[in-house]
């Protein structure tokens, strides 16, 4: 009975709180639908519960108005570790996200629940949520960015340096063959990088073929069409910011000496972030891939 009762006052003193807050903002629309006032616009106090949001804030130069992150956002280094965490991105503190008065905060649907930002509607806090599940989705979600916060010509110049850096990568591997990648993001069960992915995309620019074209998204695949399929390159998405240290994924795959990158010592580890994550360091990741892809044509970054 005490929990609940301390639970419903500190329900109650949150949404007092938030009521308190002015809301004087235009209203918009977010990335899935959702009809969004902000406190202000431009934002100055913003609240980021993703990881690549975090990323486009700083660079689109928005990141002094950056007042919260989430546990997981760790880019660009050096900079987002003075900032207060507010815990998971699936399971946000509330109480620290009010604490915090932000103008608006900010989601993203790949990370983030919907039931986050109903939760925070309903304590009076604006939440934004985008969706950026493919490269040709980037436009879009930059340029929100970009809008909401007073970045409108940096949200654009950012634009620009991610077209160029992929017409760059393009132009390098331009008429190289075009070798078979399958993007393996965990082992047991088996998990790829599909169609439909950042992964999938980036291997594209990169010079290659996703031979788990035909799954949609990070999605279960059977090792007996792996082996038929016979990928020429596997590549292994680590948490390690290097791309190395992760010895063991590869060994993994040493129990299938038939597989061309297998026996020609194709696979690869290589930070997941930048190849897998819709963030400011895409360009990053066409580069390394396009690195491992055509070595003698593409040299790493």
């Amino acid at each position: 009975m005490a929990t609940a009762r301390r639970t419903l006052v500190l329900a109650a003193a949150l949404a007092a709180c938030a009521r308190s807050a002015p809301r004087s903002g235009p209203q918009v629309t977010d990335e899935v639908g959702r009809s969004v006032t902000a406190r202000a616009t431009p934002t100055r106090r913003l609240v980021s519960l993703a990881p690549n949001v975090t990323e486009l804030l700083f660079a689109i130069g928005a990141g002094e108005q950056v007042v919260g992150i989430d546990n997981y956002s760790d880019q660009p280094a050096g900079r987002v570790e003075r900032l207060p965490r507010v815990g998971s991105d699936y399971e946000p503190s509330l109480e620290k996200i009010v604490g915090l008065a932000p103008d608006l905060v900010l989601l993203s649907r790949s990370a983030n629940r919907r039931e986050t930002a109903n939760a925070l509607e309903r304590l009076g806090v604006p939440a934004f949520i985008t969706e950026t599940p493919a490269v040709a989705d980037m436009p879009r979600t930059l340029r929100d960015l970009g809008k909401l916060t007073g970045h409108a010509a940096e949200a654009e110049a950012q634009l620009s340096r991610l077209q160029a850096g992929f017409a760059a990568v393009r132009a390098r591997v331009a008429g190289q063959p075009r070798p078979r990648v399958l993007v393996v993001v965990w082992p047991e069960p088996l998990y790829v990088a599909g169609s439909q992915t950042f992964t999938h995309d980036l291997i594209e620019v990169a010079g290659g073929q996703n031979v788990a074209a035909d799954a949609k998204g990070y999605a279960t695949f059977p090792l007996e069409r792996v082996l038929a399929l016979a990928p020429e390159i596997i590549v292994l998405p680590t948490h390690a910011a290097s791309g190395t240290g992760d010895a063991a994924a590869v060994s993994y795959w040493s129990r299938w000496p038939s597989l061309p990158a297998v026996r020609n010592h194709r696979i690869y580890a290589i930070e997941d972030a930048i190849v897998s994550r819709p963030g400011a360091r895409l360009v990053e990741g066409a580069q390394r891939l396009a690195a491992l892809l055509h070595p003698g044509v593409a040299p790493p970054p």
